[in-house]
């Protein structure tokens, strides 16, 4: 038996016996998150482990993004050697005279007839070259890897390590959600739409995990435990000093998305009904606003310290830099956020990011970019369940109603802060709100799922586990969609032995 046939049966032998093991029937949908057992709880350390390794191994694949050619995705590590050497500015010695003479040189046409030389996609300001990525990750990891060790850490393994995190939340989350508001949650649903959605979080940041995903993937890591940190606060069954302490947490994590990537920190806004619900029983007395304010004051600190960064960058607190790209467009202009702001191509941009109506691929793997809903149908479950009434009055009696409608609000928001802050939209863009998406689909399943009998919520259970392992599946798919220089961008081959694999090999007569 050759090795492809053997492979092949591995991976469609592992793939039915879970679909089996996801029947009706099976015991995992009869275990709830309240009555695990000692194997229980080995599964889903099991389940976590594997969601890691597949979300974090295949980024060291492509040679864009491990570090072999680096280009201009280095920037995170250039910067912590500059900070360690007492500047902000990146340090480069060959600045070609021609863009300092140029009037506007952020008008790429005009770049290009000068003939320019210039590092790509930086912020280019008095003569000096800024990154304008947020500097959040480079306190984080970059700067403190390069003063222990001498080296550089490759950005890629950053995005590793916040990958990493970010799954960490996810299962954290779910697992606190399904024990405050649906405590009947099998352990069959919990295990696989944790999973799912962690993979459809960041399957973008898994095959282009340098620079743009690094920026991505630490902020929805600190929006993930953001809102932990904030549902322990006020839907936790703590002190009144313990809840302060977690909202503290919170503001910390949430702060410090904006110093990562601004957009995705609009998620921050789902402290508004969390606030609202927190205060709604209590009076306002002065040692309340003063605990409220204690709780806050990250956002204080860390906007403060944003602020003296973009100043002594750009001589404005409130520029971060994209008004001085050197990109595919000239964004000097980009200053009014509003400017741009054109009804009919924006919302039409709006919507692509939930269907995006492109065509299927004639090679495998047979999938394209569809827009979040289209690329993953099981989303939509959110739309569908919130017009159940026992879902309504599961949130209603919960008090999570309006929270429920800021998750549905929030990723409309942060596309149309995506749509008039970039020239362009682009398939990564999509990240900033598949994790919020995730979020509202458990959301809205949980409430669905314990408002049905248990006869029906096996079936239903079984279905929508099925439908989330399936849902990993496509995210595989996308992987190995060879684009923007990932790993089958470079090894379109690769693809052929794969397919192979999954079609059992010539050795069966399948092709």
């Amino acid at each position: 038996m050759s090795k492809t046939l053997l492979a092949g049966y591995v991976i469609w032998g592992g793939f039915l016996f879970i679909l089996f093991s996801l029947r009706p029937k099976s015991f995992l949908h009869g275990i709830t998150l309240e009555k695990t057992s000692r194997a229980a709880k080995g599964l889903t350390a099991a389940v976590f482990i594997f969601t890691v390794l597949l979300c974090v191994l295949p980024m060291g694949l492509s040679p864009s993004y491990n570090g072999e050619n680096p280009d201009y995705m280095n920037q995170y590590e250039l910067l912590a050697r500059s900070l360690s050497n007492g500047h902000v500015y990146i340090d480069y010695d060959d600045i070609d005279p021609k863009l300092l003479a140029l009037d506007n040189p952020y008008d790429p046409e005009a770049r290009k007839a000068a003939g320019v030389s210039f590092h790509w996609d930086h912020s280019f300001y008095k003569g000096r070259y800024y990154m304008y990525f947020g500097v959040v990750p480079v306190f984080l990891l970059f700067l403190p890897y390069q003063l222990v060790t001498g080296d550089s850490l490759t950005t890629y393994h950053a995005t590793q390590v916040f990958v990493l995190l970010f799954i960490c939340g996810i299962f954290a989350l779910f697992y606190k959600l399904s024990k405050l508001f649906f405590k009947n949650l099998s352990l069959a649903l919990y295990l696989s739409l944790s999973a799912a959605f962690c993979a459809v979080s960041v399957w973008y940041s898994v095959s282009a995990p340098a620079l743009y995903c690094t920026a991505i993937s630490a902020a929805i890591c600190m929006e993930v435990w953001s809102l932990f940190f904030f549902i322990q606060a006020v839907y936790g069954n703590h002190e009144e000093k313990r809840r302060i302490l977690f909202a503290f947490f919170g503001s910390l994590f949430g702060a410090l998305t904006f110093g990562c990537r601004p957009p995705i920190a609009l998620a921050n806004l789902l402290v508004l009904p969390l606030l609202a619900e927190y205060i709604k029983n209590r009076k306002l007395t002065p040692k309340l606003i003063g605990q409220l304010a204690l709780a806050a004051l990250p956002y204080l600190v860390v906007g403060v310290l944003m602020m003296m960064y973009n100043y002594v960058r750009f001589d404005n607190p409130f520029e971060f830099g994209q008004s001085y790209q050197l990109t595919i467009a000239d964004q000097s202009h980009y200053g009014n956020f509003l400017s741009r702001f054109e009804p009919q191509k924006t919302f039409k941009s709006i919507g692509a990011f939930f269907a995006a109506f492109t065509p299927m691929t004639d090679q495998f793997p047979f999938v394209s970019f569809r827009g979040i809903l289209l690329n993953f149908p099981i989303l939509g479950f959110s739309i569908f369940g919130i017009f159940s009434k026992k879902v309504r009055r599961g949130l209603r009696e919960t008090h999570t109603l309006s929270l429920a409608g800021f998750l549905f609000l929030l990723p409309v928001l942060i596309a149309f802060a995506d749509v008039l802050w970039a020239p362009t939209v682009l398939e990564r863009y999509r990240s900033d709100i598949y994790w919020l998406a995730c979020i509202l689909c458990f959301f809205i399943t949980g409430f669905f799922y314990r408002n049905i009998p248990e006869r029906a919520s096996r079936v239903f259970g079984s279905l929508l586990s099925v439908w989330a392992i399936l849902t990993i599946c496509k995210c595989i798919l996308l992987f190995l969609v060879p684009y923007d220089y990932n790993f089958t961008f470079y090894y379109v081959e690769k693809l052929e032995k794969i397919r192979k694999i999954l079609m059992l090999g010539r050795g069966v007569g399948l092709y």
